[in-house]
């Protein structure tokens, strides 16, 4: 968090502290409408990461808000950790993905480079076939990919801004 961000956060809460007084309230009281700096603190990192991820979508912004949210509550700890464990479960599954994708895709440069290494005329058209099919799978594959990707940093985003709205409304133990 940069520096002008704290001291906007650290002028917030003197106002906050400036208006209680004026209405009479004691600095304790004040305090105790504030809640724990604590959870204070917990909110404002977690808030703050939330905005790193909404503005920048990369795997660190996305790790930091994670950890941040996890601070707000056990339950929050635990279902991190167990859709982590759900994702190093489908780790294979997106490595092939990863791997197999591009080759389907890049196929015809294969089939060029085969014919140039074995002679073109061990070329066939079956392997032509196979080289159109791989491309066009390779490509829906793609895009099907690339908008299962989206999806889910949009219901990532989604789920640590309900954690966040949950815990300031202190539904959350």
């Amino acid at each position: 968090m940069s520096e002008k961000e704290k001291k906007d956060i650290v002028e917030e809460y003197d106002m906050h502290f400036a208006d209680g007084l004026n209405e009479d309230k004691s600095e304790e009281e004040i305090s105790k409408e504030l809640g724990k700096p604590e959870e204070i603190a917990k909110e404002l990192n977690a808030v703050y990461a939330m905005n790193k991820v909404e503005e920048n979508k990369s795997i660190k912004s996305m790790f930091t808000a994670m950890f941040s949210i996890m601070g707000l509550s056990i339950v929050n700890c635990i279902i991190i950790i167990v859709s982590f464990f759900m994702l190093l479960l489908c780790t294979p599954i997106i490595l092939a993905y990863i791997i197999g994708v591009p080759i389907m895709i890049l196929s015809p440069v294969i089939l060029i480079v085969m014919g140039f290494v074995n002679g073109f005329n061990t070329i066939g058209t079956g392997e032509i076939f196979q080289v159109v099919k791989g491309v066009i799978l390779g490509s829906l594959l793609g895009i099907l990919g690339y908008y299962i990707g989206k999806f889910f940093v949009k219901l990532f985003i989604k789920y640590l801004k309900w954690n966040i709205s949950i815990f300031k409304g202190g539904k959350l133990t």
